[in-house]
C-alpha cells in the first residue's frame, strides 16, 4: 500500500499500545465512562484495525529516508487524466472498431505506478461491523438519496427521510443527519445532538464521526475547544481513510497549528487527498470552485463572481429565442458548474445540441467530450464523439482539435498514431486551448511520440496551470515533490497539492456558504466556513473572519467575548497564506485593541508586512498616519507624506483620500511652524543701526523725499487727459436731455 503513516519509529506494539490509550482516554471524556459491552467490543475491534496498520509497516515517520522510499514515482510514466479513454498499449486496434471503456480508475492506474490499486484501495479502507447492519432503515435510506441525487433535488424530503432512517438505525443516515443538525440545513440547528451522534459514530471507529468530533473540538463550538483533541480526532480520521480528516491534519502539520511545522507531513496527507480528487477528474478539469470573498464582494459588489438569477433568466430567454451565444455559454456552465450554477449535464447536452444545429464550432467540440467520455447523460460513443470532434475541427476549432488528439493518442475509432495526436494537441495548444497543452505535457513527459524531455513538459504543464487544470496542477506537484527535471521542493509540491485537494467535491461547501450568508443565514454560513477554513481554504478562513466582525456575536454558538479573539485567529490564519487584507485586519486588530490588547508596535508591524511584501494602499496610508501621529512608529511628518505618496501610486481609488490626508498634513505643518518659529529672534536681525549704520534716518529721509517728488510728478502729468475724459462723458450726457427737452 501506498499510505504512509505519521508516527515516529516506536516498534508495532509500542505504538498499537499509545494509540489504543489515546483513543480510549478521549472516548471516555467526550462521552462519559459507559460499561456498555458492545462499545467496548467496538473499540477493541477498531483498535485491532490500527494495530493491523501499524505492524504493516506503515508507521515510518514521513521525513524518514525509509519512508521516503515509499513515495511514488512518476518518472517513468506519464500522468494523464481520468478522461474516459481507453490507454491500451496495443497498436493493431482496428479502425471503426468499438473498444470497450475503462473505468477513470483503470485508465489513471495504467499509467501511474504510484496510483493506489483497487486491491490497495479494499485495504485502505477499513470495514467495521456495524457497516453490515443498517438497521430497518435501508428504505428511508434510498428514497432520500433518490431525492438527493435528483436534478433539482429535494433536500427537504430527503432529510426527513434521513432522519427517520438514522431512528431506525441506519449508520448511513446518521452521517447525514449529524451534519445536518450541526449547519442547522433542513434540520434545526442542534449542536448537542450533532455531537451526540458524531461520537456514537466515533465509538465505532467511523471516519466521518471522527471528522466531526475533530472539527467541533477544533472550533470550540457545543464544548471548550481543545486543540490536543481535535489533532487526536483528525489523526484516527485520516489513518481511516477521510479525506477531510486527512485535509485538515495536512493543513495543521503545513501550518504549524498544534504541532510543529512539518512540510513532509503535510505532503504526505494533501498527496492522498490530491491522488483521490485528480482520480475523479476528467478531461473537462474537474469542478469549479468559487473562492469568492465576502469582504471583496461587499466593497465591490459588481465585480461579477457569481450569476444572480435574473442574468441567468436573461440568457435562458436569449437561448429559448435562438440566439447561439447564449445556448453556447449556458451549455458550457451547466457542464463545468460554477459562478453559483450547479453541474447539470442533461441541461448542458440540451443546449449544445441546439447550439449545434447552427453549425456553431464549439457546441459540436462539447458534444463531442461528451460522447467522448461518458456518462449518465449519454453513453459513451467514440464514432459519435469523432464526428462532432471532425466538423469542429474542419472549422479550425481548438477544442475539435484536441478532441481529435485524444483519440489518436488512445487508438479510439481510430488507429492509434502518436504524431497524428502530437499534430493535433499542437493546432490545439497554439490556440491556447488548455486541454492541449496538458496533453502535450504528457506526451513529453513520456517520451510518447516524441523524445522525453522534462523540461517541454514543465513548460507545458505550467501553460496548463495557469488556466487552472487541476491535472496540470496534480502533474507539477508530482514533480516538485520526487525532483523530476527540477531540483526536489517540498515546500513548492505542498501548495501544489493543496491546490488540487481544494479541488474535490467538498468545495461545493463554499458556494453553499455564500448563498446562505446572502440569503441571511449568518449563522450557517459561519459554520460551514469555518469547518473549511479548518480544512485550510484561506477564502473561508477570511469569510469566517469578516462574518465574526460584521455579524457577532453569535451567543447559540459560543460566548459573546470570543467573537473578536476568534476573527483574530481566522484573520492570522488566512494573512499567513498571503492574504494582504487579513494582513491589514491582523493590524487593525492590535491597533483597536479588538480581541487582543493596544498594541500599535505589533500594528504598524502587520502593516509594515502588508505594504512591502503586497503592496497593500490600505496598509500604506495607515502607516502615513501612525508616522503622522507617532503611534507605534517615530513621529515624521516627511515619512507620513512618503506613505500617502505611494498609497495614492499603488490604487488608484486612493486619490482622494490620500488627498485629504496630505491636505490635513500640509495644514498640521503650516501650524507647526508658526507655532514653532521664534519671532522675536528673526525682529532683531532687521535692526537698522546695524543694517544702515548710525544715520539710517537720513537715508529714510532721503528715500521719502524721492517718493513724495515722484508722486507728485505723475499727479501733474495725468489729469489732463483725466479731466478731458470727464469733460466729454459730461457732454454725451447732456446731449440727450436736450434733445428732449426740443
Amino acid at each position: 500500500m501506498i499510505r504512509r503513516r505519521n508516527y515516529y519509529s516506536l516498534n508495532s506494539g509500542t505504538r498499537f499500545l499509545i494509540c489504543s490509550i489515546v483513543f480510549l482516554i478521549l472516548s471516555q471524556s467526550a462521552c462519559g465512562t459507559s460499561n456498555d459491552e458492545k462499545k467496548e467490543d467496538d473499540r477493541a475491534s477498531y483498535a485491532e484495525d490500527v494495530e493491523d496498520d501499524l505492524a504493516s509497516g506503515e508507521g515510518q515517520q514521513p521525513d524518514s529516508p525509509v519512508a521516503e522510499q515509499r513515495l511514488p514515482d512518476l518518472r517513468l510514466k506519464p500522468v494523464m487524466p481520468t478522461d474516459g479513454s481507453q490507454l491500451q498499449e496495443n497498436k493493431e486496434t482496428s479502425p471503426g472498431v468499438e473498444q470497450p471503456v475503462k473505468s477513470g480508475h483503470e485508465q489513471y492506474q495504467s499509467v501511474n505506478p504510484g496510483k493506489l490499486t483497487g486491491e490497495d484501495k479494499g485495504k485502505k479502507e477499513k470495514k467495521f461491523k456495524y457497516e453490515d447492519v443498517e438497521g430497518t432503515g435501508g428504505l428511508q435510506f434510498e428514497k432520500a438519496m433518490e431525492y438527493m441525487t435528483q436534478s433539482p433535488p429535494d433536500e427537504a424530503a430527503a432529510y426527513a427521510l434521513m432522519v427517520e432512517a438514522a431512528d431506525n438505525g441506519h449508520w448511513k443516515a446518521k452521517r447525514q443527519v449529524a451534519w445536518g443538525h450541526l449547519f442547522g440545513k433542513h434540520l434545526p440547528l442542534d449542536l448537542p445532538v450533532a455531537r451526540s451522534i458524531f461520537t456514537e459514530l466515533a465509538d465505532k471507529g467511523d471516519t466521518e464521526g471522527q471528522m466531526g468530533l475533530g472539527f467541533q473540538y477544533a472550533a470550540g463550538l457545543s464544548h471548550n475547544s481543545s486543540q490536543a483533541k481535535a489533532l487526536v480526532f483528525f489523526t484516527f480520521g485520516a489513518l481511516g481513510g477521510n479525506q477531510w480528516a486527512q485535509m485538515a491534519l495536512a493543513y495543521r502539520y503545513w501550518a504549524g497549528i498544534g504541532v510543529p511545522s512539518n512540510c513532509e507531513s503535510a505532503l504526505t496527507y494533501y498527496r492522498m487527498v490530491a491522488t483521490t480528487v485528480s482520480e475523479q477528474v476528467s478531461v473537462t478539469g474537474g469542478r469549479a470552485v468559487q473562492r469568492v470573498r465576502l469582504l471583496e464582494e461587499v466593497d465591490n459588489p459588481n465585480s461579477g463572481a457569481l450569476l444572480d438569477d435574473d442574468l441567468i433568466q436573461y440568457y435562458q430567454f436569449l437561448a429559448e429565442k435562438g440566439d447561439v451565444q447564449a445556448q453556447l455559454g449556458l451549455g458550457q456552465l451547466h457542464y463545468q458548474g460554477g459562478r453559483g450554477v450547479q453541474q447539470d449535464h442533461q441541461r448542458a447536452l440540451n443546449y449544445f445540441v441546439q447550439a449545434a444545429e447552427a453549425d456553431n464550432a464549439n457546441a459540436m467540440a462539447f458534444l463531442g467530450k461528451m460522447y467522448y467520455e461518458g456518462g449518465g447523460v449519454v453513453e459513451a460513443n467514440n464514432e459519435t464523439a469523432y464526428k462532432y470532434f471532425s466538423r469542429a475541427a474542419a472549422q479550425n476549432n481548438a477544442v475539435g482539435y484536441s478532441g481529435l488528439g485524444l483519440m489518436y493518442l488512445h487508438g479510439r475509432h481510430v488507429k492509434q498514431d502518436y504524431k497524428q495526436a502530437l499534430k493535433y494537441f499542437t493546432h490545439a495548444s497554439e490556440q491556447g486551448w488548455v486541454d492541449g497543452r496538458l496533453q502535450l505535457g504528457n506526451m513529453y513527459f513520456s517520451g510518447q511520440g516524441v523524445r522525453q524531455d522534462y523540461k517541454k513538459a514543465i513548460e507545458y504543464y505550467n501553460l496548463a496551470s495557469q488556466a487552472g487544470h487541476v491535472l496540470a496542477f496534480y502533474s507539477l506537484a508530482q514533480m516538485h515533490s520526487s525532483g523530476t527535471g527540477m531540483i526536489r521542493s517540498c515546500h513548492t509540491s505542498v501548495e501544489l497539492f493543496k491546490n488540487v485537494a481544494e479541488r474535490g467535491s467538498w468545495g461545493e461547501l463554499l458556494t453553499a456558504a455564500h448563498q446562505a450568508y446572502w440569503a441571511g443565514h449568518h449563522t450557517r454560513a459561519l459554520i460551514i466556513y469555518m469547518l473549511l477554513a479548518e480544512l485550510g481554504y484561506e477564502v473561508a478562513q477570511s469569510n469566517a473572519a469578516y462574518i465574526l466582525s460584521r455579524h457577532g456575536p453569535f451567543p447559540n454558538l459560543f460566548p459573546e467575548e470570543e467573537t473578536h479573539s476568534r476573527a483574530l485567529m481566522y484573520w492570522g490564519r488566512a494573512a499567513g497564506q498571503g492574504y494582504s487584507f487579513a494582513r491589514v485586519k491582523l493590524g487593525d486588530h492590535h491597533y483597536y485593541g479588538w480581541g487582543t490588547n493596544v498594541d500599535y508596535e505589533a500594528a504598524a508591524a502587520h502593516y509594515r508586512l502588508a505594504s512591502e511584501q503586497q503592496r497593500n494602499a490600505q496598509a500604506m496610508f495607515n502607516l502615513g498616519y501612525m508616522h503622522e501621529q507617532g503611534q507605534g512608529l517615530n513621529q515624521d511628518m516627511y515619512l507620513a507624506k512618503r506613505f500617502y505618496d505611494q498609497a495614492r501610486e499603488s490604487d488608484i481609488d486612493a486619490a482622494v483620500p490620500v488627498a485629504l490626508a496630505l491636505a490635513k498634513l500640509a495644514l498640521l505643518f503650516g501650524l507647526k511652524f508658526i507655532t514653532e518659529f521664534d519671532w522675536l529672534e528673526k525682529v532683531e536681525l532687521f535692526d537698522p543701526e546695524l543694517l544702515l549704520g548710525p544715520s539710517w534716518d537720513i537715508y529714510v529721509m532721503g528715500l521719502l523725499m524721492f517718493l513724495i517728488v515722484t508722486l507728485l510728478m505723475m499727479r501733474q502729468a495725468l489729469p489732463r487727459p483725466a479731466r478731458q475724459q470727464q469733460q466729454q462723458q459730461q457732454q454725451q450726457q447732456q446731449q440727450p436731455q436736450q434733445q428732449q427737452q426740443q
